[in-house]
């Protein structure tokens, strides 16, 4: 495993996450043995200084403390060449280089992912819908993702682990010692102790800034097949997710709201996403269609991964059983 070697990259100052996701893809087993007989090829002649034997030796120390001052508090560090590295996210534009985990690692290799996402200030009926939504989804075999936050992210959370084997990951914008916000600490717990996740790009000791949400916002979306906004008001953080949505060329659908709620600031977003033309989900018949088309874009991007991050592993994995059988003949 090279896991340490790319954590030590991300450990270099200067050697920003486009840079990092940018090697990786190009030798995808770089690792401190064979560095320096890659180093000329590669094209970035910033990039080779960075990439000293100093600068590595150094952040390898800085990458190590990092790692344990992590598992004391019992979080996995996974950088982006890590087994357990979510295969969707790491297709986005800017995915994260490190994620921190705590839980069930074995979520971030769920195929089957799913968003529920929306505002703080949802109606009664919101939250309703999104725990109805979330619940559904989750006995169809769905692992639910959504941001911790008060109104539909709690609902989203509380919809699956209303199902017996319900999974559920939170995607944190601090930290992972400080649960924000407080009111949803018990909840957080619980996802713990239902055998879920909490994840986060944000180590710990780093400030968490208002720009932490909107790069979570991010992450919630490239983690999952489709997002579905339950309730959103035309300018809400959940703009963010859809917009993210977009760009990462993942499923979107809504929920149709309501007679009693079609006047109410927390679905007029809603409003103009159907307008739009996405999908609608209408009755019970909605969820098979959305399934069906969720594992067209599961192929898709199951596909892309494969062109782009396994094709040269397999590649080297292949010469190296040449190389053993050839060695086979040898005396």
């Amino acid at each position: 495993m090279n896991d340490l070697f790319w954590i030590t990259i991300s450990c270099i100052k200067g050697v920003g996450n486009k840079t990092i996701i940018e090697l990786y893809e190009q030798y995808p087993m770089l690792n401190f043995d064979n560095v320096s007989e890659h180093i000329d090829t590669i094209k970035k002649k910033s990039l080779i200084k960075l990439l000293s034997i100093e600068n590595i030796e150094f952040a390898k120390k800085r990458a190590k403390n990092l790692i344990r001052s992590h598992e004391e508090k019992k979080i996995k560090v996974i950088p982006i060449s890590s087994e357990f590295y979510p295969k969707y996210l790491r297709l986005i534009e800017d995915p994260p280089t490190v994620l921190y985990a705590k839980g069930n690692l074995k979520l971030l290799k769920e195929e089957k992912t799913l968003a529920i996402v929306g505002t703080r200030e949802p109606t009664a009926i919101g939250v309703k819908a999104a725990q109805k939504i979330a619940a559904t989804f989750a006995m169809m075999g769905y692992t639910i993702v959504s941001g911790l936050a008060l109104g539909i992210d709690t609902a989203g959370h509380e919809g699956a682990l209303k199902i017996q084997d319900g999974r559920t990951i939170a995607v944190l914008a601090g930290d992972l010692t400080q649960i924000y916000p407080a009111k949803n600490k018990k909840l957080a717990m619980e996802i713990l102790e239902r055998n879920g996740l909490w994840i986060s790009e944000t180590p710990i000791g780093q400030s968490n800034t208002r720009g932490n949400f909107v790069k979570r916002d991010r992450i919630q979306s490239g983690l999952s097949l489709g997002i579905c906004p339950v309730q959103t008001p035309i300018k809400s953080g959940t703009q963010h997710t859809i917009e993210f949505a977009r760009k990462q060329d993942r499923y979107l659908f809504t929920p149709i709201p309501l007679k009693q709620d079609e006047f109410e600031n927390a679905v007029k977003g809603n409003i103009l996403l159907i307008e739009s033309g996405i999908t609608v989900l209408k009755n019970k018949e909605s969820y098979e269609i959305i399934h069906k088309e969720l594992t067209e874009y599961q192929l898709r991007l199951e596909t892309e991964h494969k062109k782009r991050f396994e094709k040269k592993e397999l590649s080297k994995e292949i010469s190296n059983t040449n190389i053993e059988q050839l060695n086979m003949f040898n005396f």
